[in-house]
């Protein structure tokens, strides 16, 4: 059996930091011997892992050790301050229930809104969404071949625009990421497009705002200066309508908003994230949120 024991930096890695989960190996191999002496334990840091997902693909590297963790059995995460790290522990979790591997102490059930569990959840439901990566010390070290810049780099908690890049290279990634500790961001593949959708969702209600951004931006959100305008819902093929829905159900919301980028080359679809506080008493189109919000408060007190 060989058993994976994640740990959290806390800071970023550090020899103590491993020093401390060697600790843990110890006692694992240690608590193994009393049963099996075939079990291997390995230690790692959540900085030592390659996550990238998106574009019908999912792989977490282990770069400390060289391999895919779906070669583990089974996975211990242990570390302070776990919340910091939520999102990364639950699409690592996520993983290895895809890989039929045993997690000790399950986190399938967490709730974190970052946008790499995002596009977890998004691949784990067949929904398209564009390569994202986290970025890692694991990840700025062994940065895949096959990538390519220009790509957008943003904080894995941003919203409405902010802690958004579009970067040039490797050194500008290291640069915002140093310049701002206490966050941590996703490197998300680059698509060429003449603006978003937002699907606001609210009850049984769906509208389609077509959103369009300043010149000189790449950023579509109106709370960054974006055009914004109602369309008809059917300006969207019924499927992406469909896996907007199929989105808000999978995650128990009432109201959503998914937005959405078409792939001005391809004309492919690719979901970008959902918000499951979207702007309701501001942005585009708040009279129409307002009675789409009416009825469906209508709608709940009709049930009671």
């Amino acid at each position: 059996m060989k058993l994976l024991i994640l740990g959290n930096t806390n800071g970023g890695p550090t020899e103590r930091n491993r020093q401390y989960y060697q600790e843990y190996v110890d006692f694992f191999v240690a608590s193994a011997k009393t049963v099996d002496d075939s079990t291997v334990v390995r230690a790692t840091l959540v900085d030592d892992l390659v996550i990238s997902v998106g574009d019908g693909a999912f792989s977490i590297i282990d770069t400390l050790h060289g391999v895919d963790i779906a070669e583990y059995d089974v996975i211990f995460i242990r570390g302070d301050q776990l919340r910091k790290y939520m999102g990364t522990i639950v699409s690592v979790n996520e993983y290895a229930v895809m890989h039929g591997i045993e997690v000790i102490n399950d986190y399938a059930n967490a709730r974190d809104s970052s946008k790499l569990l995002q596009a977890v959840r998004f691949e784990k439901l067949d929904i398209p969404v564009a390569r994202t990566l986290l970025v890692t010390g694991g990840l700025l070290k062994n940065m895949p071949t096959d990538w390519k810049f220009p790509c957008i780099m943003k904080a894995t908690h941003g919203s409405h625009g902010d802690d958004n890049h579009l970067v040039q290279n490797v050194e500008e990634v290291v640069r915002i990421a140093a310049e701002t500790p206490e966050k941590s961001f996703v490197l998300q593949r680059f698509i060429p497009n003449d603006g978003d959708f937002r699907v606001l969702i609210i009850g049984s209600e769906v509208m389609v705002i077509g959103r369009r951004a300043v010149e000189g931006s790449h950023l579509n959100n109106t709370s960054k200066g974006g055009d914004a305008v109602i369309l008809p819902t059917d300006s969207l093929p019924e499927k992406i309508i469909a896996d907007a829905k199929k989105i808000m159900h999978e995650l128990h919301m009432t109201i959503a908003g998914v937005d959405v980028l078409m792939d001005k080359e391809t004309g492919d679809y690719y979901f970008l994230e959902v918000n499951a506080q979207p702007q309701l008493m501001s942005g585009a189109a708040i009279a129409e949120k307002r009675s789409m919000m009416g009825r469906m408060l209508d709608s709940l007190h009709n049930k009671r």
